[in-house]
């Protein structure tokens, strides 16, 4: 990442058997999810947003979309580049043990730390949104598919970066014979 590669924090881990220290994998892993959770601080209380984002490993940053308005939106535009943290991941089989205390579950995840801000140049923000649009509707294109995005249509869309200065990734897979792991949905 041209940006330079975000501190790996995954020291951190209590259980660091299941630690990455990887930096290519922690980048890859957020290019390939679709959601995840930013987290704010609202007066000492956390304030949690579920959204699609995009991952740029050349700018090494998380983009964020959404409305004008709301409590994130408010949080973002009346800080000066307000501390944040992102993290999304994925699950996998669960897995039983002897004593349900020891009952797990196969995941992969990062947890990203940063700086979040708005955007205002409109092409920047063009730009991003159409990363979304390669992203989530690939098989589109503007143009044919739909129209291209309006001027009118990118000033009223908030777009966010999170440039990531830290972060830490775990992951915890079973052997794929494992005899025991399951599926939840085929138990019921």
């Amino acid at each position: 990442m041209p940006r330079g590669t975000p501190e790996d924090v995954s020291d951190s881990i209590r259980y660091q058997g299941k630690a990455i220290d990887d930096p290519a994998w922690m980048a890859e892993f957020l290019a390939e999810q679709e959601t995840g959770v930013l987290g704010l601080v609202d007066d000492d209380s956390p304030h949690l947003v579920t959204q699609l984002f995009v991952f740029d490993p050349e700018e090494g940053c998380i983009f964020l979309h959404g409305a004008q308005a709301g409590r994130a939106h408010g949080l973002v535009e009346d800080g000066a580049q307000p501390r944040v943290a992102f993290t999304t991941s994925e699950k996998g089989r669960y897995v039983p043990a002897n004593e349900p205390v020891n009952f797990t579950v196969e995941y992969s995840s990062v947890v990203a730390y940063g700086s979040i801000e708005l955007l205002s140049d409109r092409e920047e923000k063009r730009g991003v949104l159409e990363q979304f649009m390669e992203k989530f509707a690939p098989q589109l294109t503007s143009g044919e598919d739909y129209r291209e995005m309006s001027e009118e249509s990118i000033d009223r869309t908030a777009v966010y970066r999170l440039d990531v200065d830290s972060w830490s990734g775990k992951r915890g897979w079973k052997d794929p014979e494992h005899p025991a792991a399951y599926e939840l949905d085929s138990t019921r």
